[in-house]
């Protein structure tokens, strides 16, 4: 099964993690990229053009949702542009944004520069925050490396076919704010 659907893909991988090692995920069906032709047929099969349509469309919207708020609210920011289903960002404490903005950081920017060493310490409240909120019973969230930036970064995919709406957004960044304004 390894052999057949891994794709050894870092950003879902990371041996660093807690329990990577017993995460089947990268030997499923569901993650190899070998045969995406036959789950595409299936979704098409399952829930036809204007079915698979109305979700695409729900999870673009919501998507957009998430960005506006992560713009609007002071302890996040974008790690980069937004992509189809793809939202990567930090919980930024409020020590961190004003050293940011003393280091002249445009913490609006959708693929802001960030100095190194406000890097190492963003990445260090990533993943202490993912911590938390996995021992606290109340949400997973995974955290990964991406190439335009040094610091971790959270990451919320919309895929599949559980949905998820505003209000799930607001629970997200809630919880998120919850036990980051803790660190």
């Amino acid at each position: 099964m390894k052999a057949t659907n891994s794709s050894g893909a870092k950003y879902l991988f990371d041996l660093r993690k807690s329990g990577a090692e017993y995460d089947l995920g990268d030997t499923s069906f569901t993650c190899g990229r070998r045969t995406d032709s036959i789950k595409l047929w299936a979704l098409l099969k399952f829930h036809g053009p204007d079915g698979l349509g109305k979700q695409l469309e729900e999870k673009v919207d919501v998507l957009g949702y998430l960005v506006d708020k992560i713009r609007e609210n002071k302890h996040f920011m974008l790690a980069c542009d937004p992509w189809p289903f793809n939202v990567n960002f930090y919980f930024v404490p409020e020590r961190i944004r004003m050293a940011m903005i003393n280091c002249g950081v445009d913490t609006n920017s959708p693929t802001p520069h960030i100095p190194l060493e406000l890097s190492k310490e963003l990445g260090d409240i990533s993943v202490q925050l993912k911590l938390r909120l996995h021992h606290s019973g109340e949400m997973l969230i995974p955290y990964q490396p991406i190439s335009n930036q040094e610091a971790d970064c959270f990451r919320i995919v919309l895929a599949g076919y559980k949905p998820f709406s505003k209000e799930d957004v607001h629970r997200v960044i809630g919880l998120i704010e919850k036990y980051g304004n803790t660190l």
